[in-house]
């Protein structure tokens, strides 16, 4: 994967600018360091910052997402040097800070509660693995889907509660996340239902393979550049207070109103979920840019450097999640072939038969690749038999004892991911 010098796209001499610097001597991926560092300026401005597009206002609030192999490209330690910016800057403040896991109802619990004291539900959440903020795979039903639904920050958010503690109310709700994953842990955990859900729409998935250079002994950072990097997050936090919302200057808007009018549509059903936000992400990117340069104004610079950047993530993202609906599709074919051939014992069934069955997840050809990968593998016998020597043969199948085979499903999907 060709790396982009994510430290031309700020001024060496804004918040940004100088958080890339202090990460230099860090083992991390470059893309990581800038994409977290975008992030703590979404988290510096809060709710009070909005793009201010008519009907339909923009909030800076972010879920970005680390992705890589674990242990080569550093994501803990990206993400823990974020997140003890936003600690030390929140503290105290109307914007809560969190770091550990919870569930979907102690999350909406904690929204209920800064609003008794604040007036305001807003949190900044840090976690260095998707995996243990999210939980198992009861997570599909629950903690997605709340993400989800506080994304757009409603003004006013009611219901649910105890008999104990009442009604749960939320107002000026604001959730902004930073984690990591493995892809493999979002191949196998993100499936369609999340994908249609809105989940990963609102993400920002940002993968990389490789850190910016082999680092064996990683030194401190320099405590000046350190406390630098603190001052300009809270100068930019101060700023937020007082700004109004973000515009667009007029050649900004022309140059946002061609790309919207003119981008490309994709087919698949990640990209095309992504698409239906693509827009607010471009302008979320490029307002965030203009407070980072201290500009508090889009121009054509800001978004044409927000417009490549989203395409990019567009497009790698895709490249992931396209693995996670393969997986979905023959993991769905599998688990009916499994089922109909140890339902039916040591008799044969039909191929033509099976296929029926497995129609509704895979057309013939990729159920023939799953079939013979099932037996290349043992799992299955396959055997003709032309009725009274006439006709053409039919094609029976027949389970063996592997078909029950612990750890069968990841290899068949070896050969299709």
């Amino acid at each position: 994967m060709a790396q982009r010098n994510y430290s031309k796209l700020v001024p060496s001499d804004s918040f940004m600018g100088r958080y890339l610097a202090y990460m230099v001597s860090q083992e991390t991926a470059q893309s990581y360091d800038w994409w977290c560092s975008l992030w703590c300026v979404s988290a510096a401005c809060g709710r009070r910052i909005r793009v201010a597009r008519p009907r339909a206002p923009v909030f800076l609030n972010m879920f970005v997402i680390l992705v890589g192999e674990s242990g080569r490209v550093r994501k803990s330690a990206s993400v823990t040097m974020a997140g003890n910016l936003i600690r030390r800057l929140t503290h105290d403040t109307e914007v809560g800070y969190v770091d550990a896991r919870m569930t979907a109802e102690s999350l909406d619990l904690l929204l209920h509660d800064r609003t008794m004291q604040y007036g305001s539900s807003q949190l900044c959440i840090t976690i260095p693995e998707l995996a243990v903020f999210l939980g198992t795979e009861s997570y599909i039903a629950n903690m997605p889907t709340l993400l989800t639904d506080l994304y757009d920050c409603p003004e006013n958010r009611h219901g649910g509660g105890t008999i104990a503690r009442g009604e749960c109310i939320q107002r000026s709700v604001y959730i902004s996340l930073l984690s990591a994953s493995t892809p493999i842990w979002l191949i196998k955990a993100i499936n369609p239902k999340v994908i249609e859900g809105g989940f990963t729409s609102r993400c920002m998935f940002i993968i990389a393979d490789q850190p910016k250079r082999s680092i064996p002994w990683p030194e401190d950072g320099d405590p000046t550049l350190l406390q630098d990097i603190e001052d300009d997050l809270r100068i930019i936090q101060a700023e937020s207070h007082v700004r109004p919302d973000i515009a667009l200057s007029d050649n900004a808007l022309l140059m946002f109103r061609h790309w919207y009018a003119k981008r490309p549509r994709a087919l698949d059903s990640f990209k095309q979920s992504f698409e239906a936000r693509e827009d607010a992400h471009v302008l979320r990117v490029a307002a965030l840019l203009s407070i980072n340069d201290g500009s508090w104004l889009i121009d054509k610079r800001h978004l044409d450097v927000a417009i490549q950047l989203i395409t990019e993530l567009k497009e790698q993202s895709g490249a992931i999640f396209h693995g996670s609906e393969l997986r979905t599709k023959y993991g769905a074919a599998l688990d009916t072939i499994r089922s109909t051939l140890m339902s039916a014992g040591m008799d044969p069934v039909p191929r033509h038969k099976l296929y029926m069955r497995c129609k509704h997840a895979v057309n013939h050809g990729e159920f023939i690749q799953v079939i013979e990968v099932l037996h290349e593998l043992g799992a299955i016998q396959r055997f003709e038999f032309r009725p009274e020597g006439r006709g053409r043969p039919t094609d029976y199948m027949r389970g063996t004892e592997l078909l029950l085979a612990r750890g069968l499903g990841d290899q068949v999907m070896r050969h299709f991911i």
